[in-house]
């Protein structure tokens, strides 16, 4: 028995030296795994990426290096805490950036060849875009219904594309080149020193976090801790001031938590930012090799990757800021990257700017379907060219069985089969088929002359707020017939604003446009305005932007890219000097024309003459004259019943306006 005893006794001791050992073994990880975060799963190892270097800087570095994955993110220069402290007492014996290789020949833009300039010749088999061919013959005419409008004399077709024989796309040598580097202001040690300060702030209001990575980006560096489980989120974000005043900081952002992540983020200013060239965009293998097929170079995220959205997956684009916050930049931005992508051909603009002098440089472009709108009277002439454009379109498409524009262009060019469909026998007047729009008028099918190909049409609207000032519903109405029906033909929309305001960002405006971009704002209701969220207000302003994509709720920071006036310059001129502009001649005679109610007296308005004989009848019958008795009567917006008003005053029908009185009658009511 006593043997047995002790046999147990030492078998007991045994299990227990092995279960002391495996918990001290278990503690050993845990203490190097820096403890569990909010997911219950080891927090992994601090890093620290430094990726305000410029990309073009790096890659001079590595020039001879195997070229990177385009699947992965370059993350830059990255290592571990642990490495960081070691390394801490020794002197720093870091080599200073080198120089960019300074090019052979002469700097001078204008003495580099065009070979060198210009890229590839566009090849009329590989383009989307081919010379059309002559218009196939008409078929006999049916039986039409009854028409308010005169049939035009001749086919009519959709807008003509310019044919620019041997055009080549501008490169990335007609940009200027990144400037040296300067100096990092914060260490690795001073960053990770700021990331155990914001740990024991929390720690003095009883909330435990582990230091995770720290990315330090362009503008901002954003601080990544783990909460301990059961540590609620709401408790770090009250804490922003707090968190402020201990790392003395302006202002910082807090992400509680991080999309995609079990961490909170604390984006922290960097004392001095890094420009984010355009062309270290244009230059990176995300532009090169993006299957976009609407590319627009944006900037770069807090982690250092190239934005490149598709604009057809948008397909509309808003954007909105305050006065020196990067906006007109970014569109800039926009124009440079769809110039160093499409030819004339394959893209067309239209663009639209009140304030004459943003986007006066691009005037000459052959890729223009008409020149640039200043007068604010003659926007919703060009609008609702484009909204005729549109339907044109959709009649081609349902002639030879498209759905889009992508596939009319990639269709076989076989003649299409022509399916009988019996139109009704009304007559003139009956029925709501028959009420025709005198503004818009969409061709019968045998009167549409089918292109070999269509190019697509981008709308520019650099300022809203004025356009909406002189007529509102006008053109709130011709930006949503655009943004709810154009995607599929090849049209899309960007609208720009200075004043982020409901009565110039109007629900109907935002609920057709998905993808927006902010700025920095002056008020949290702005931007609530802008990205139905909060944040646009705390951005610090040139090129700190919010882009939100489009099917998504969660936004993301970025760095806008920057293009001077000089590339701008530069761009224009050897796009230019290729191709002159070839406007469309059925919106430039629009355009050209007297501005609607700038005609002389006696001259009328054609386009509202059957108006202005109601108004005048309305008035013969109530007896009084205001520009509010037309609107409820014709049920009119304010700015076109003040037009007409303004034109049957000059007729010498009604006198002057006299504040709260009605207007004088000056006719003969009984006759």
């Amino acid at each position: 028995m006593k043997r047995k005893t002790r046999r147990l006794e030492r078998d007991l001791q045994k299990q227990k030296k092995a279960i002391e050992q495996e918990i001290e073994q278990t503690t050993e990880e845990l203490e190097a795994d820096q403890g569990l975060g909010a997911d219950l799963k080891p927090v992994p190892k601090p890093t620290v990426r430094d990726l305000s270097v410029l990309d073009a800087e790096q890659r001079n570095k590595t020039t001879d290096e195997a070229e990177p994955d385009p699947d992965e993110v370059e993350m830059g220069a990255v290592i571990t805490a642990e490495e960081v402290k070691a390394s801490a007492d020794e002197p720093d014996a870091e080599a200073k950036p080198e120089k960019p290789d300074e090019p052979s020949g002469p700097t001078d833009h204008k003495a580099a060849s065009n070979d060198d300039i210009l890229g590839q010749v566009d090849d009329p088999t590989d383009s989307d875009t081919k010379p059309d061919d002559p218009p196939e013959p008409d078929a006999p005419a049916k039986p039409k219904l009854p028409r308010r409008l005169a049939k035009p004399k001749g086919p009519t077709s959709v807008a003509k594309t310019p044919k620019v024989m041997g055009y080549k796309l501008p490169k990335s040598m007609l940009l200027d080149e990144p400037e040296p580097a300067i100096a990092p202001t914060e260490t690795r040690e001073q960053l990770l020193s700021n990331a155990r300060l914001l740990k024991d702030t929390l720690k003095q209001f009883n909330i435990d976090v582990t230091e995770g990575d720290i990315t330090k980006g362009p503008t901002i560096t954003r601080y990544e801790l783990h909460p301990a489980p059961g540590v609620r989120l709401e408790r770090i974000s009250a804490l922003a001031n707090n968190i402020s005043a201990a790392i003395k900081a302006e202002h910082i952002n807090i992400l509680a938590p991080i999309p995609g992540r079990s961490s909170v983020g604390i984006e922290v200013p960097n004392r001095i930012k890094t420009r984010v060239l355009f062309r270290d965009i244009i230059d990176s293998p995300e532009w090169k090799k993006s299957k976009a097929k609407i590319p627009l170079a944006l900037g770069k995220d807090v982690y250092g990757k190239p934005i490149v959205a598709d604009l057809s997956e948008m397909p509309h684009l808003l954007i909105a800021g305050a006065t020196g916050s990067g906006k007109s930049v970014c569109i800039n931005s926009i124009v440079a990257s769809l110039l160093f992508r499409f030819s004339p051909e394959e893209l067309r603009f239209v663009m639209i700017d009140p304030k004459v002098v943003e986007l006066q440089i691009y005037n000459g472009l052959p890729h223009l379907a008409a020149p640039v709108v200043h007068d604010p009277k003659k926007v919703i002439l060009a609008l609702k060219w484009v909204v005729n454009e549109m339907e044109k379109r959709y009649q081609i498409f349902a002639k030879v069985g498209a759905r889009n524009i992508a596939g009319f262009n990639s269709r076989s060019k076989k003649k299409p089969k022509k399916t009988d469909q019996p139109e009704l026998p009304l007559d003139e007047g009956e029925g709501f088929a028959v009420e025709m729009d005198q503004e818009v008028s969409v061709p019968r099918d045998e009167e549409i002359e089918i292109p070999e190909t269509l190019s697509y049409i981008v709308v520019i609207i650099d300022e809203l707020a004025d356009l909406m000032l002189m007529a509102k519903n006008d053109v709130e109405n011709s930006i949503a017939r655009i943004t709810q029906m154009a995607r599929a033909a090849g049209i899309h929309c960007i609208v720009a604003t200075q004043r982020p305001s409901v009565d110039v960002i109007t629900g109907v405006i935002k609920a057709n446009i998905p993808a927006r971009i902010a700025f920095q704002v002056a008020a949290k209701v702005d931007s609530r305005t802008i990205l139905d969220a909060m944040g646009a207000d705390k951005l610090l302003g040139k090129g700190d932007m919010l882009f939100l994509p489009p099917g998504t709720s969660n936004l993301r920071r970025a760095q806008g890219c920057l293009v001077t006036d000089d590339e701008i310059n530069r761009i224009v001129e050897i796009v230019n000097n290729q191709a002159k502009p070839s406007y469309d001649k059925d919106m430039e005679r629009q355009l050209e024309a007297p501005a609607p109610g700038n005609g002389g007296n006696g001259g009328g308005i054609d386009e509202d003459e059957d108006l202005i004989q109601q108004c005048i009848e309305v008035i013969r019958v109530e007896q009084k004259a205001s520009v509010s008795l037309m609107q409820r009567r014709l049920r009119l917006g304010y700015t076109r019943a003040a037009r007409i008003m303004d034109e049957i005053e000059d007729r010498g029908l009604v006198g002057p306006s006299r504040g709260a009185e009605p207007r004088e009658i000056l006719f003969d009511i009984e006759n």
